[in-house]
């Protein structure tokens, strides 16, 4: 069965649904957007399993387990992580095979071609489909990649920061000692701060949003390597 078959024909042709189903699912997702295997999911048509199985036969795929798999750093960066949501995909061990590099994928859909496509097109890799389910796949980025901080939201964050430093550090006023009975007391000495009343800590933190304000506005293109050594 031709492999560049829509998924909905390819399980229409196989029996699993039928037209009724089929347009059903269509409509649904036309109407609530997502994939159409979680459409068909979601309508009770068939189970994810059922799914995942028929297409792991269909198309001779390996069923990839997420589950607490630990993918390296350098793997994660072949796809970032607003693609790897938008595509629902994850990227879990590269392979180089006869001199050429492959990547392994796991994806719920591996007849979408314009994913696969995408994926080759932005990695340089031959993508080699794995299945997961979709709870899997959204669990996964979430734990691999890590909670996504918008950039403008950490933009704004760092410009407020700056906006409004850390305030000196007030010492706590010390209560007078009691009186003693030696003759001759001996006087302490005074600690002076040379920080102009703030601490190191709160020199360090405003030293730290200074460097992730530079590092947001190279990011974004606001300033270059030029304007950096200007302002340093």
């Amino acid at each position: 069965m031709a492999k560049n078959l829509r998924l909905g024909e390819i399980l229409k042709q196989a029996g699993i649904i039928d037209d009724f189903q089929l347009n059903s699912a269509l409509s649904y997702q036309r109407h609530w957007g997502g994939r159409f295997g979680e459409s068909l999911i979601k309508l009770g048509y068939l189970s994810e399993d059922k799914l995942q199985n028929f297409l792991a036969r269909q198309f001779d795929l390996p069923q990839i387990e997420l589950f607490g798999r630990k993918i390296p750093e350098d793997v994660l960066a072949y796809i970032p992580v607003d693609k790897a949501q938008e595509f629902h995909v994850l990227p879990v061990e590269r392979r180089e095979i006869s001199g050429t590099m492959h990547l392994v994928v796991a994806m719920t859909d591996p007849t979408n071609l314009m994913v696969t496509d995408s994926l080759q097109f932005m990695t340089g890799c031959r993508i080699k489909a794995a299945l997961a389910s979709e709870d899997a796949i959204s669990a996964a980025i979430e734990k691999s990649y890590g909670p996504e901080v918008d950039d403008q939201e950490e933009l704004d964050f760092a410009l407020e920061d700056l906006a409004d430093p850390p305030k000196p550090v007030t010492p706590s006023p010390v209560a007078a000692p009691a009186p003693v009975t030696p003759p001759t007391p001996v006087a302490q000495p005074v600690s002076v701060s040379h920080n102009d009343g703030f601490s190191a800590s709160a020199l360090k933190q405003l030293e730290n949003r200074y460097e992730n304000l530079v590092r947001i506005l190279l990011d974004r293109g606001v300033i270059d390597n030029n304007d950096l050594d200007e302002l340093m």
